[in-house]
């Protein structure tokens, strides 16, 4: 299984022409002191001065920040106020989502209200070419044939593999013991050629080829296709941190939920507030349009 595949799973990093050039420092510049409530006075001014930027982009993760966390993941969907909300947002300025999901699952989830769909923790969407993407499903393919060819182990564990075609997620959120079925998972993707890169989330486990490709680069591509002098990204989870740690201060960072260990600059207290976040960039923007 390390034949082919082994050379077949690196990622190509896309390039952007004067990513780093212009714009306005919204970002780290902005804030004086660690993970601030984005709904503080300071957390407003910030958000007043993205949305009067007709080229903002916002951009959210989906499970956890757009969508609650729910026991089963096949049931998971936007509040009725919070497409909404989201519709209304798309209307007046460039909105994205960029999800671990695959763009097959996301897409009827969010039912067009979005053009700018990113799946697979960054993989599939705008920026992936065909080689890095048949390089990527060359490897799941490889990976999925080695877990299923005895997965008895994960099974007794109460964990389900979920092949995404350009990753997998091992998902033991109704396993008895989360601590074992973490075990087993690691004790499994170890055999795994070439190594996966992990990325740990909410009762999950994924899986994804190694390489430079992930929800920054996606970040960063989708504002140079655009051509977005400022943006915001909302996630909640480990991989939003491959957002939250770029080194762009034109990026506004947010995070579901407080957390010490985080890159995020800003913090939404829970997921129930994603709407009420929503609403404000919406009458900001039309603020600044009538201003």
């Amino acid at each position: 299984m390390g034949g082919p595949h082994a050379h077949g799973c690196g990622q190509d990093a896309p390039s952007y022409s004067g990513h780093e050039a212009g714009g306005t420092s919204l970002g780290t510049g902005a804030i004086v002191a660690p993970m601030q409530d984005v709904f503080s006075a300071q957390g407003k001014r910030v958000l007043d001065r993205l949305a009067s930027q007709g080229g903002s982009l916002f951009a959210f993760d989906f499970d956890g920040t757009l969508a609650r966390i729910v026991q089963d993941r096949h049931v998971a969907g936007l509040t009725e106020s919070t497409q909404q909300a989201l519709h209304d947002l798309a209307v007046v300025a460039p909105t994205a989502i960029i999800s671990g999901r695959s763009l097959a699952d996301l897409s009827p989830r969010v039912k067009g209200i979005t053009a700018h769909l990113i799946g697979n923790h960054g993989l599939e969407g705008l920026h992936a070419s065909e080689r890095v993407m048949q390089q990527a499903q060359d490897c799941c393919s490889a990976w999925l044939k080695a877990v299923t060819k005895d997965d008895r182990e994960l099974t007794r564990a109460g964990v389900v593999v979920e092949d995404k075609t350009y990753s997998l997620t091992f998902h033991y959120r109704q396993a008895c013991s989360p601590a074992a079925a973490r075990e087993t998972i690691f004790h499994v993707v170890s055999t795994l050629l070439p190594a996966p890169r992990l990325v740990l989330g909410k009762a999950v486990v994924n899986a994804i080829p190694s390489g430079n490709l992930h929800k920054g680069t996606a970040m960063l591509e989708l504002m140079h296709q655009l051509q977005t002098s400022a943006a915001l990204y909302v996630g909640d989870d480990d991989t939003d941190e491959d957002v939250f740690s770029l080194p762009d201060e034109r990026i506004v960072s947010v995070r579901v939920g407080k957390k010490a260990t985080t890159a995020a600059q800003w913090y939404l207290t829970r997921q129930s507030q994603i709407g009420q976040l929503l609403q404000y960039l919406t009458e900001a923007r039309a603020r600044a349009v009538s201003a």
